[in-house]
């Protein structure tokens, strides 16, 4: 009873400005209650064939179908089982990181057994087109989280991802740190032969100010690897020469000499070390 008041309350959600958003907090909603082994079973098997139903939209709630997978043994819960290798089939891409955890399933029930067939065919089968169109959208999420997922997710499909190029060159400008270097590994996975634009030598170098010195360095010797491209960059690494770490000094000095020092405005000047 208690879980059936969740669900109703789930579906009571008030509209959020994007749908994508909408089915993240469902799926996570959702997936929570899955997992949760304080809900009552049924319950439980009906969240899981709700985030079915959503489809690959629910993608968020992968993580938590396959943790409870990865739980159960035997024939312990077996229509929990069941429910949630369905659902994971009706996920498809979003749920690929699912297939080993099947493997291990294999042999417990024929009905199981027919259940995981159906679902991993179904995962397989999804195309990298309809993947790729998700994780655009979880790119756009007002969750940082869901955009750093996505961020890797995309790198792991690598050009396959070409599609998503245009919506991770928005996405180098991101407030939130971790995401905006999802981005930029990303890119560098998905066309890694591209010649760098502004705004990509613009979101590496904002790790030149970052407090932490690993940040800085790392920045400034992906600058460095650039060469000319990254010459928008240059005053900001020039002013690294005097950084208070004695690595990212050293790094500042060898990334000025790889670099074709631009016409500075102002009367500015830079001279390599």
């Amino acid at each position: 009873m208690r879980c059936g008041l969740v669900l109703v309350a789930l579906f009571a959600l008030p509209l959020v400005a994007r749908a994508d958003e909408a089915d993240d907090a469902l799926a996570k909603k959702l997936g929570g209650i899955v997992r949760d082994p304080r809900q009552s079973l049924q319950g439980r098997v009906e969240a899981a064939v709700m985030i079915g139903r959503i489809g690959p939209r629910a993608g968020a709630a992968a993580g938590d179908l396959i943790a409870v997978l990865d739980r159960l043994r035997g024939t312990e819960q077996e229509p929990l089982q069941e429910a949630v290798v369905e659902a994971l089939g009706q996920l498809g891409a979003p749920a690929k990181a699912a297939l080993p955890v099947f493997t291990r399933l294999a042999g417990r029930t024929i009905d199981l057994d027919l259940a995981l067939k159906q679902s991993r065919e179904a995962i397989l089968n999804t195309s990298d087109s309809l993947e790729v169109d998700v994780l655009i959208r979880q790119l756009l999420s007002r969750d940082a989280s869901t955009r750093v997922r996505a961020t890797k997710a995309l790198a792991d499909l690598g050009p396959t991802a070409r599609a998503a190029v245009t919506v991770l060159e928005v996405v180098l400008g991101d407030a939130d740190g971790d995401v905006r270097r999802g981005a930029i590994n990303a890119l560098n996975r998905v066309q890694p032969n591209a010649k760098p634009t502004e705004g990509y030598v613009r979101a590496l170098a904002v790790d030149l100010r970052d407090p932490d010195a690993n940040y800085r360095l790392l920045a400034v010797r992906a600058l460095g690897r650039l060469g000319a491209p990254a010459a928008p960059a240059v005053p900001e690494i020039d002013a690294l020469r005097g950084d208070p770490d004695p690595d990212v000094r050293r790094a500042a000095v060898d990334a000025l000499n790889r670099i074709p020092i631009p016409p500075l405005p102002g009367g500015m000047t830079v001279t390599n070390p």
